[in-house]
């Protein structure tokens, strides 16, 4: 009986033991960091989980992963290829051979033979073949004009072209110089006048600016003393018809006439215009055509309130005196310019009294 007691204690005392042991590993075991969840570290950001692609290697060598382009750097390769190929598109559109045909004439339209002609070409080029930017380089070369005063050029290509002629006793008409690349007509060359040095006509020349009132009043110019009064006498009689009860940003419709008392006017075409300026005679403007004049010019248009209205700048050939005088007159007409001018007549003019069409 007693030896049975002693068992069942041994028994006892091994499983208290037992449980002793197994709560002890368990609270030793949730002391450490867990294995399954990474620990964390305040304040560093992650990192971004780089992408490979994985390229066939030779047994035995070290395969090393391979970064792949981001995104956006592929993008950025493609669309500077893509412009650098619109660029070049671009360069080669425009450079174009040029066949360019033209005669040298004197004032009263006979050839002229051996007139010199510098010509420069503008060619577009890509300076760097890796970035997608325009430059341009020029070539030099002269003609010289035969028997028959014609030359040409060609044998090249470029975007643009200039021709410069000389010969000595006569001066270039003003006007004529730069030309757009391409082919020409053979059988129309292009006309170059030249002057003779000793053809200077006494001109009478004015550069005016006049206020009026732009109620439809009518004023008369005197070309001749540069006058201008309301009293109807003179060369020309020019009038500005527009509000004078405005309001900011409403639509006015606005009107201008130009008359020649006496006389017509013969408009050059704006094509034909080498200059924006009031003091600088236009292409063509040395010679006054002998007819085709009208008694006058009209302009209608609308404004905003608050803005000005301008013609534009018009050249015009002026048959003066009754047939007796010509000459050639630059105008603009303002209603209003500004906020200081309600009206303003703007010309620049050069009249022949002699009678002679030479306005030089």
């Amino acid at each position: 009986m007693k030896s049975r007691f002693i068992i069942y204690s041994f028994v006892l005392a091994m499983v208290i033991l037992t449980a002793l042991l197994i709560i002890w590993h368990h609270s030793h075991i949730s002391a450490q960091p867990s294995l399954m969840q990474p620990t964390q570290t305040i304040g560093v950001l992650p990192q971004k989980p780089v992408t490979t692609i994985n390229v066939p290697v030779q047994i035995g060598s070290n395969p090393t992963p391979v970064l792949a382009p981001q995104s956006n750097t592929l993008s950025t390769i493609a669309n500077g290829e893509k412009t650098l190929q619109i660029t070049k598109q671009f360069v080669e559109r425009r450079n174009v051979p040029i066949e360019f045909y033209g005669k040298a004439i004197d004032q009263d339209s006979n050839p002229l033979p051996n007139v010199i002609i510098a010509v420069s070409v503008e060619q577009l080029t890509i300076p760097n073949p890796l970035v997608p930017e325009v430059g341009s380089k020029y070539i030099q070369l002269k003609r010289t004009t035969g028997v028959d005063g014609c030359f040409k050029i060609s044998g090249l290509s470029g975007d643009l072209f200039g021709v410069r002629l000389t010969k000595d006793g006569f001066d270039s008409e003003p006007g004529q110089g730069s030309f757009g690349a391409g082919s020409y007509d053979v059988l129309n060359p292009v006309l170059f006048k030249m002057w003779g040095t000793n053809i200077h006509e006494q001109l009478i020349t004015g550069n005016k600016s006049f206020e009026i009132v732009p109620d439809g009043r009518p004023y008369f110019i005197n070309l001749t003393d540069g006058s201008i009064s309301e009293r109807e006498s003179g060369d020309l009689k020019i009038w500005i018809q527009y509000t004078n009860q405005v309001v900011q940003g409403q639509l006015y419709d606005w009107s201008a006439r130009i008359e020649v008392i006496n006389g017509g006017l013969w408009e050059v075409p704006q094509a034909a215009m080498n200059s924006g300026f009031l003091d600088e005679p236009p292409f063509a403007m040395y010679s006054a055509p002998q007819d085709g004049y009208i008694s006058s010019f009209s302009h209608n248009g609308q404004i905003k309130g608050g803005q000005s209205g301008e013609i534009g700048n018009r050249f015009f050939y002026l048959l003066l005196n009754g047939g007796k005088e010509y000459g050639r007159m630059s105008i603009n007409l303002f209603a209003p310019y500004g906020y200081l001018h309600p009206g303003l007549i703007r010309l620049s003019y050069a009249i022949n009294p002699s009678g002679s069409r030479i306005l030089r």
